[in-house]
């Protein structure tokens, strides 16, 4: 079956990818761990079926031609596919104790994934993940594309094809420096920030909002001497003393320590957060599995 490019298949593609990144046929065999004549039979046959040379024969060493140059561009972009494909195929194959492809809001994930995964590995050692985060505004088609198989956002609303299972909700709270906010029991009030010179944080969906509501409503404004665009950095920042943080209540919690401190802000608005999946996915055991222990540890 002809794959690809016109005259090619896949065991051309193979041979010639592999010839011209090695530069002969005998360094090509010892890749393949195949003969160094059935590489130069496959290779004359490419040569063959697309008419024209792929290589010169100099003094017993060869040279790409102009239209290798050319052709290899298309086929690197080839086999690299499919060498994704075959690793794809390799990973599904060796998985015995089931798998589950987990997303979850940037603002969640480092909270409440690896606790997650964690757990789960130790019930079932066997079972796999792939993890990645998403925005808000990509749940849904993250999901309907089956990019996911189960994501953990704030709760929205979604069509009929998507489920969501409410586990908790979360207040906002302020991440700064150990000792340099001056709070009641672990209470700041909002009029405390008016003024004040915080690290922001940019594109953070359902947070920066509830964030810019709170502080609306209060009727103070920080300023916002440096924004970025992850917690990560946000909180790495504030713990080198560029200023205080206003962040959910679980990434404030994570990444409280010797250095930092989470405080409670006074009349913080609540974020409900959910677990979300296809409708069609609503008896998937790992699914029920992976819900199971959300609700009991973050629940």
């Amino acid at each position: 079956m002809r794959v690809y490019a016109a005259g090619m298949r896949l065991r051309h593609i193979e041979i010639f990818y592999h010839v011209y990144r090695e530069g002969s046929i005998s360094a090509a065999a010892r890749v393949l761990s195949v003969s160094q004549p059935s590489v130069s039979k496959v290779l004359r046959h490419a040569e063959d079926q697309l008419g024209f040379a792929l290589f010169e024969r100099r003094k017993g060493r060869l040279f790409p031609t102009t239209a290798a140059d050319e052709l290899y561009r298309s086929v690197s972009d080839i086999y690299d596919q499919v060498s994704s494909l075959n690793r794809a195929a390799d990973n599904i194959r060796n998985r015995r104790g089931g798998h589950i492809a987990l997303g979850a809001l940037p603002s969640l994930a480092f909270a409440i994934v690896p606790p997650l995964v964690a757990s789960m590995r130790q019930e079932n050692p066997e079972l796999s993940f792939d993890l990645g985060t998403l925005h808000s505004d990509e749940v849904a088609a993250g999901l309907i594309e089956r990019r996911y198989d189960l994501c953990i956002g704030f709760d929205a609303e979604f069509d009929s094809r998507i489920r969501c299972q409410a586990i908790n909700s979360v207040e906002l709270a302020l991440l700064c420096r150990t000792g340099s906010m001056d709070n009641d029991n672990g209470v700041v009030t909002p009029e405390m920030l008016d003024g004040t010179e915080i690290v922001g944080l940019r594109d953070s969906g359902p947070v920066a909002d509830r964030i810019e509501t709170y502080l609306s409503d209060m009727g103070v404004e920080p300023k916002v001497s440096v924004s970025a665009q992850t917690y990560y950095i946000a909180a790495e920042l504030v713990k080198l003393g560029v200023g205080p943080a206003i962040v959910d209540g679980f990434t404030a919690q994570r990444f409280a320590g010797d250095d930092l401190e989470a405080l409670s802000l006074a009349g913080s608005p609540t974020l409900p957060f959910a677990a979300l999946y296809l409708a069609e996915a609503e008896n998937n055991p790992f699914i029920e599995a992976t819900l199971a222990v959300i609700r009991r540890q973050f629940g």
